[in-house]
């Protein structure tokens, strides 16, 4: 890994953070990101098929955040720290390379794939047919393929549908796989998923709690999935928290699965290819710990 080109991309952008240290660092965490007075790490979640094999065939990358005081800053407070555009493309890039660094220095298997999540106020500043195009080369500079990343897009983020469109082609024309992330919340549909072609659909955790508690909603799950394979996407199951959820999803014949039921966000990857969180024969888990993870 060249770690030089990497710390020199983020230390020479114009209008970052003024603060004395790199951007980039080391703990005995692994990589460290830093924006401002804020801390930036990674916790990984593993997604496995339906069948709930043994080893992960993938990780989703998810961002922890400590401020100044060393308190935890929910997700969703840290992408409001960035204002303006450059900022935006700064943070979000810096975050999915804190991301990377941490998978490639941890990963044991060439297969699996790593998927990251596109702040959607990024997509929309980018040119149209250059996405993609800088974070190809970082990762270049990581030693990571693109081809084994995935980059999960909300699509509801994106108002400029025309220009979503645009970027998920050109993601793909580099090498990515295309994710269309909480399908079945807010306002997606599928004329949009349509027009979009993407690789794959993650349909929203609360499709699998729905079809838990309305058997109209477990009878229609399977041919909302069987559209989507026609549409040429593999269909992830997110929030399987039950092992109803579980059976539930492999009943629909989605192709993958990923939920607190198999385990709660990690830093360190080799806790997950030693073996599986749950079978099918354990003890589920309490809606009080649930919660408790649902926090963390």
């Amino acid at each position: 890994m060249a770690i030089e080109p990497l710390l020199a991309y983020f230390e020479n952008w114009t209008g970052r953070p003024s603060i004395s240290r790199h951007c980039l660092g080391f703990d005995d965490h692994g990589a460290v990101g830093y924006f401002g007075d804020f801390q930036l790490r990674s916790a990984f979640q593993p997604l496995h098929d339906a069948a709930g094999k043994r080893v992960p065939s993938a990780f989703e990358a998810l961002l922890r955040v400590t401020g100044p005081s060393g308190a935890n800053v929910p997700p969703h407070v840290a992408f409001g720290l960035p204002q303006t555009t450059s900022e935006i493309v700064y943070f979000d890039r810096l975050c999915r390379m804190v991301h990377v660094v941490n998978f490639v220095t941890q990963s044991t298997r060439s297969s699996s794939r790593l998927f990251l999540n596109v702040d959607g106020r990024h997509l929309a500043s980018i040119r149209s047919g250059e996405h993609g195009g800088a974070f190809e080369t970082l990762l270049h500079h990581a030693g990571l393929s693109p081809r084994r990343v995935v980059l999960e897009v909300l699509e509801s983020s994106v108002d400029d549908f025309g220009l979503l469109q645009d970027a998920v082609k050109a993601y793909q024309l580099r090498g990515f796989g295309v994710a269309i992330d909480d399908f079945g919340a807010q306002h997606s549909n599928f004329d949009r998923l349509w027009r979009l072609e993407p690789d794959i659909v993650k349909l929203d955790r609360n499709m699998s709690l729905e079809a838990a508690r309305n058997p109209r909603a477990r009878r229609i799950l399977p041919k909302l999935v069987d559209i989507l394979h026609d549409l040429g996407a593999c269909v992830i199951s997110e929030g399987i928290e039950t092992h109803e959820h579980w059976q539930i999803a492999e009943n629909a014949g989605v192709d993958m699965i990923q939920g607190f039921l198999f385990s709660r966000p990690q830093s360190e990857l080799q806790e997950f290819l030693a073996g599986p969180a749950t079978s099918k024969h354990s003890e589920p888990i309490s809606p009080a710990r649930q919660a408790d993870i649902l926090t963390t």
